[in-house]
């Protein structure tokens, strides 16, 4: 699945725990200099990601006087990771529907080969492609659940329901643009500094005005080390999507080949399954 879930999981206490300016750094970082997804720009969503923030903002000024309001940037955050899990899902249930076919098929084919006598097919060769198949229904099963509950929240933060499967289509996660080679690279551009033992408030940020007439933000060393995270969990997260993109290629081949194989009556049913099964595994944690 898409990695930037994880990390946002991670970011969340600090959305929490810090004020405006070092929420807007973070997230900054993470979903519009450095996360993985370019869904902002390349998703075919009947509701664009962007007019879906806008809507879920105007729900929660609604509630400045109660205790349901949120501040601007978490609204954000919450709408953004709501999307791309409901992208993600999307994208799995249709992996997971693709192999289920695969499945239903082998067995069959299996099935008249065992019948006829005339192959090498056994019956554990059979039993083994109707394990696989079980274990694809229950991740469909799983997807679509978990798909429903993404959209209950998305639905919460918009006051309105979406409408159903096309109002959220998926786009291929692709790596955005994220040039920082380091850490210290990525403070540099962003007018960061340390501060070392002196109070400048709750947020642990302070902002002093650069030469160029640009704000430059004073990190507590605590919410440094916080920061410094997640710019490693940015650049590990996308390591792997871009490892996984090769690696879809790679298995997407290799399913093709045993499906082909097996149709025309020259693949074995242990090499499709376990091509089935590979394939699964390598587009899930895509």
């Amino acid at each position: 699945m898409l990695m930037h879930n994880v990390f946002l999981r991670g970011l969340y206490p600090i959305l929490r725990n810090t004020r405006f300016v070092l929420a807007l750094i973070l997230i900054d970082i993470l979903l519009n200099g450095g996360g993985l997804l370019a869904a902002d720009a390349k998703s075919d969503a009947t509701t664009s990601l962007q007019e879906l923030i806008e809507l879920a903002l105007k729900h929660n000024s609604k509630d400045s006087v109660n205790e349901k309001h949120l501040a601007p940037e978490n609204v954000s955050f919450l709408v953004k990771k709501y999307f791309y899990q409901i992208e993600t899902k999307v994208e799995q249930l249709a992996t997971a529907k693709e192999v289920r076919g695969h499945f239903q098929k082998g067995i069959k084919k299996s099935e008249e080969v065992f019948d006829s006598g005339e192959g090498v097919v056994s019956q554990a060769d059979i039993t083994k492609l109707k394990l696989g198949l079980s274990n694809t229904l229950n991740d469909i099963i799983n997807l679509e659940y978990e798909l429903k509950i993404a959209r209950l929240n998305l639905d919460k933060l918009i006051n309105q329901e979406l409408r159903g499967a096309n109002d959220i289509k998926t786009s291929d996660p692709l790596p955005i643009d994220f040039s920082y080679t380091s850490f210290g690279n990525y403070l540099k551009e962003k007018h960061s500094t340390t501060q070392k033992n002196k109070a400048i408030g709750d947020a642990g940020i302070k902002l002093n005005k650069t030469d160029g007439n640009k704000e430059s933000s004073i990190l507590t060393e605590e919410n440094r080390l916080l920061l410094h995270k997640a710019f490693l969990n940015v650049k590990l997260s996308k390591d792997k999507v871009m490892l996984g993109k090769k690696n879809r290629r790679i298995t997407r081949a290799l399913l093709v080949a045993e499906v082909a194989n097996y149709d025309f009556g020259i693949g074995d049913p242990q090499d499709l399954f376990e091509a089935l099964i590979i394939y699964t595994r390598v587009f899930s944690s895509y």
